[in-house]
Parts: C-alpha cells; sequence; structure tokens
C-alpha cells in the first residue's frame, strides 16, 4: 500500500508540470469538467495530436497513423477503472503529414464525488514513440454553480458529422488542448462553459467578470450581465486576438448570482505564424540567378533596388511557387536543388562554380540525365579534337542536349538542344563538330 501511494505521490508531483515527452512525441491533454442534469461529474478529456509528430505508412488509396490512448483511473490508491482507444488516422494528402494540421479526439467519464488521478499512456504504434501523463481530478460540487472553462478555436453552428463529439447540438465547440492560439487562424479564443441554477436564483440577474492579463498587465477587462433561463445554461465568450501581442496570457471568469460567487482561471498561448524562408544560397543574389534557370524573364529587372530582406522574401515565394507547381513541398524541393548544386559545383567547376555553367544548369533543372554518351570529335573539322558529352532525358520528357569542350578546359558549353525550349543551339555547331560527326547520336 506505501508503494502505492508512493507511486501515486510522484505522479502528482508530475502532473504539476502538465505534460512528459517520452521519446519525442507530443500529444497534449486537456480535462474539463462539468455537471449532468442529475449533478455527476462529467469529465471531458481531450487529446490532440500534431500530424507531424505521427509516423504515416502507406496503406491502398491512403496514409494512416495508429495512435494507442491508454487511461487508468485511480481513486483511494485503488485502480478504479481502465479504458484503451485505437485511433485509426487517416489522411489522403500525404503533404498533411508535415502540416500543422492535428488529430483531435474526445473521452468522457462520469465519476462518483471525490477525488480522483488520471493516468494516461499515448503511444505511436508505428513510430513506436510513447508519452505518459498524470492529472489529479476533484469532482465539482452538486451545488457548484460554475463548470470549468474550455477554449475553443471554433464556435459555429455545424449540423455535420464533422467532429461530433465536440458538438452541443446544432453547435460545434473545436476545444484547443494545446492551448496555442495562432492569431492568422484564430481571430478568437472562444471561452465556454456552463452556470448552474435553480428557478428561485434565476429571479435575480447573474453577473459575469471576465479578466486577461499578460505580464501582470490587464489586456481584457469586461462585467457582462445575464438573465438566466434554464437550469443549465451553456455560455460563450470571446477573447479577440488581432490586437494583443504573442506570450502567455492568464485569465479569470467569475460568476455571480445573489450572495453567490464561484471563480475560474484559465491560460492559453498567443502566437504569430513563423515567416518561412525558402533558399538555396546565403546570398539572394546567388539565389537569383538560380531563379533565371527555372522562370527566365520573368524576375524583376529592378533586383538591384531590392533590399536584403526584400531579395529573401522574394526568392523564397518563388521557390515556393516553383514547389508548388511541382506538387512538392518547398523544404523538399529546395534540398532537391541544393543537392543538385552540390553535385555540380563538385563535378562540373572549371575556374567558376560548377552551378554556374551551362551543363549544371541544366543537371540543376532537370537532375540526371537518363542516358550520357561521351566522345571526341574526328579529325575532320577546323579545331583540334574536342571531347563532348550528350545528354538525354526520355523518362519525365524527350529532350537531347549536347555540350562541348571549346577551349578544352573542363567547361562544356552547350551548342545544341532538341525539346527544350528553354535552351537554344548554336546555329553553327556543326562548325565545331565536323562535317564528319554522326548527327544520329542526337535522335533520342
Amino acid at each position: 500500500m506505501k508503494n502505492i501511494k508512493l507511486f501515486l505521490l510522484l505522479l502528482m508531483i508530475v502532473a504539476n508540470i502538465g505534460m512528459i515527452l517520452a521519446e519525442s512525441l507530443t500529444i497534449h491533454i486537456l480535462l474539463n469538467r462539468f455537471l449532468s442534469s442529475e449533478k455527476a461529474t462529467i469529465v471531458n478529456l481531450d487529446y490532440q495530436v500534431p500530424y507531424n509528430n505521427l509516423k504515416f505508412v502507406k496503406h491502398k488509396n491512403g496514409l494512416y497513423a495508429e495512435l494507442d490512448i491508454n487511461i487508468d483511473i485511480f481513486k483511494s490508491d485503488s485502480l478504479i477503472f481502465q479504458k484503451n482507444i485505437r485511433d485509426n488516422i487517416g489522411i489522403t494528402n500525404q503533404f498533411d503529414a508535415q502540416s500543422n494540421k492535428s488529430y483531435l479526439n474526445r473521452v468522457s467519464f462520469s465519476l462518483d464525488p471525490g477525488s480522483y488521478i488520471f493516468q494516461v499512456k499515448a503511444s505511436d504504434i508505428n513510430s513506436k514513440k510513447s508519452a505518459n501523463y498524470s492529472f489529479p481530478i476533484e469532482t465539482l460540487s452538486s451545488d457548484t454553480i460554475l463548470s470549468d472553462i474550455e477554449l475553443c478555436s471554433i464556435v459555429r453552428p455545424d449540423s455535420s458529422a464533422y467532429l461530433e463529439k465536440f458538438h452541443r447540438g446544432k453547435t460545434l465547440y473545436q476545444s484547443e488542448p494545446s492551448l496555442i492560439f495562432e492569431k492568422v487562424d484564430n481571430p478568437y479564443v472562444y471561452l465556454n462553459f456552463e452556470v448552474y441554477t435553480d428557478e428561485s436564483l434565476r429571479k435575480n440577474t447573474g453577473i459575469i467578470i471576465l479578466t486577461v492579463q499578460k505580464d501582470s498587465i490587464l489586456v481584457l477587462d469586461d462585467l457582462i450581465d445575464f438573465n438566466l433561463q434554464s437550469d443549465c445554461e451553456r455560455i460563450t465568450l470571446s477573447v479577440p486576438l488581432t490586437d494583443i501581442e504573442p506570450g502567455k496570457y492568464y485569465g479569470n471568469i467569475i460568476f455571480q448570482i445573489e450572495e453567490l460567487s464561484e471563480e475560474r482561471n484559465f491560460e492559453f498561448f498567443v502566437t504569430e505564424p513563423k515567416i518561412q524562408l525558402y533558399y538555396v544560397f546565403t546570398n539572394p543574389d546567388d539565389d537569383y540567378k538560380l531563379l533565371k534557370y527555372f522562370m527566365g524573364e520573368s524576375a524583376p529587372g529592378n533586383w538591384k533596388n531590392y533590399t536584403y530582406d526584400a531579395k529573401q522574401q522574394y526568392v523564397s515565394r518563388c521557390w515556393t511557387k516553383l514547389a508548388n507547381a511541382n506538387q512538392v513541398r518547398p523544404e523538399a524541393f529546395i534540398q532537391t536543388i541544393r543537392e543538385r548544386v552540390d553535385y555540380s559545383n563538385k563535378h562540373f567547376s572549371h575556374f567558376s562554380d560548377g552551378w554556374t555553367t551551362d551543363i549544371g544548369r541544366i543537371y540543376i533543372r532537370y537532375g540526371e540525365p537518363d542516358d550520357v554518351e561521351k566522345g571526341t570529335t574526328l579529325d575532320d573539322t577546323r579545331f583540334v579534337r574536342k571531347d563532348f558529352q550528350i545528354w538525354k532525358y526520355r523518362s519525365r520528357f524527350n529532350a537531347v542536349y549536347l555540350f562541348l569542350d571549346i577551349q578544352m578546359n573542363g567547361n562544356y558549353k552547350l551548342i545544341y538542344v532538341d525539346g527544350d525550349d528553354r535552351e537554344s543551339s548554336n546555329p553553327n555547331y556543326m562548325y565545331y563538330l565536323g562535317d564528319d560527326f554522326d548527327t544520329s547520336l542526337l535522335r533520342n
């Protein structure tokens, strides 16, 4: 018995830090208490898992992650209830797996009066990552007049089956267990709660006092009168986020009616979206030159007048646009271009960086060719023999490129192209190759 008490005490201490991560699994859990019509305490355990922290595997026509949730409930040193949930999380868009989207679910419990400890273990079946949590819970008194405060990112009329567990009637109350609200996506934090009265109390007007502060500075102070109509009434207040700074906020709601008064505290975090910049080089001027390989004359002509920040933002937008056009995430697209630049610099550099050469340009734009034929021009030419390379692409598109080492220094120049409107042939390419050059080599 002593060992169990010590174990539970340790769990309660851990609960004060909110969340424990093991092996990198990120999952947010939040418990809120409400009263049922029979005055029993209903505990809603909401959990939220970012997609980018789950491992999705291909199955049939989609991608799936498996999340295992084990909930143990202790009372008076005894395990009184266990529940296991297996969530199969499916997505059809592969890019969602690395997005900011998340999976949200709810489990509800009805508790007899008393003190409890909720122990939760969450495991990602595919990645084997896991996390453990512990939460002490006291049931609400049967004569309480105020529930916990549920923080929601969305409150709207909705009669669909979307997030069915988060509907009350025909209204969706989408809770946010992470307590993180991004200003762009969430112009408001919605405070959802219930007040409990009886007919005798409702003769008078109820008063709700809402305060929100950051760093001991009051940012919202509101007093609202309510004329209640039923024994249990759901109330939703909103905290506008448009004009407040990112950071951690503390809030308090006090409900008063006649001589009765109760209060509940809450907290939330406000963030602004990070500006993700995509670039290949540290110098945006180099990115500008590289982008011309892909965008041609669509780049701005007044580039020299741009500030450094403006240049970075411009090249980032261009890389994002190119990635979207190729149906690839910008991070993956940039990584591919960087790898091609590195390869070009390693294999095609002669007096100048390989990425700036003709052969480097084609490699960076299209990647490794399907076929490469190397040779040397014959004697029937006006010049000494010169090395050439013929690159052919077939799998993605049909194109042929002939590069000639005109100066015999390893810097191959593109003198002939077929199948690529971005490039042009030297009209006198046969002048360099000689009349005896086998032009059948240029067929694809």
